[in-house]
Parts: structure tokens; C-alpha cells; sequence
């Protein structure tokens, strides 16, 4: 399964990593950031702006669901 979630700088993915099928990549646009070992994780590293993505991570003024449910299954 993989999710997408459109922020005001950039669409965040989340897709099964395809150098290790156990893991699961965090991207932006088609820029790998992190790779985690579940889905939730990363939907939560977003939340908590944990990314790496200086530009989200620093940024006050918009928000990030909690979780993947917020996030759209594609």
C-alpha cells in the first residue's frame, strides 16, 4: 500500500522501500528523505516534522494528520 499527503510545500509519500521490502520510504515530490518500518511511522515522523525536509520541518503554519488516516491510499 502506499499514501500521499499534499502539503503547501510539496506532496509527502509513503511507499514500500524497494531496496528492503521490510521497510517503508518517506519521500517528497521523488526525493527519498528517511525509511522506516512501518507506514505509521512515517505518517508520524510527518506530524512531528522528523523528516529531514528543512522546509517542512521548521514550518509552524500548516499541519500534518496524526496518522494514516488521514493520508490518501493510492
Amino acid at each position: 500500500m502506499a499514501y500521499l499527503f499534499r502539503s503547501p510545500v510539496g506532496t509527502f509519500f509513503i511507499m514500500p522501500d524497494e531496496g528492503d521490502l521490510s521497510l517503508y520510504q518517506l519521500c517528497i515530490g521523488g526525493l527519498w528523505l528517511m525509511s522506516f518500518e512501518t507506514e505509521e511511522e512515517a505518517a508520524r515522523a510527518v506530524h512531528e516534522r522528523r523528516t529531514g525536509w528543512t522546509d517542512w520541518d521548521r514550518r509552524e503554519d500548516a499541519r500534518a494528520p496524526e496518522d494514516l488516516t488521514g493520508w490518501e491510499e493510492m
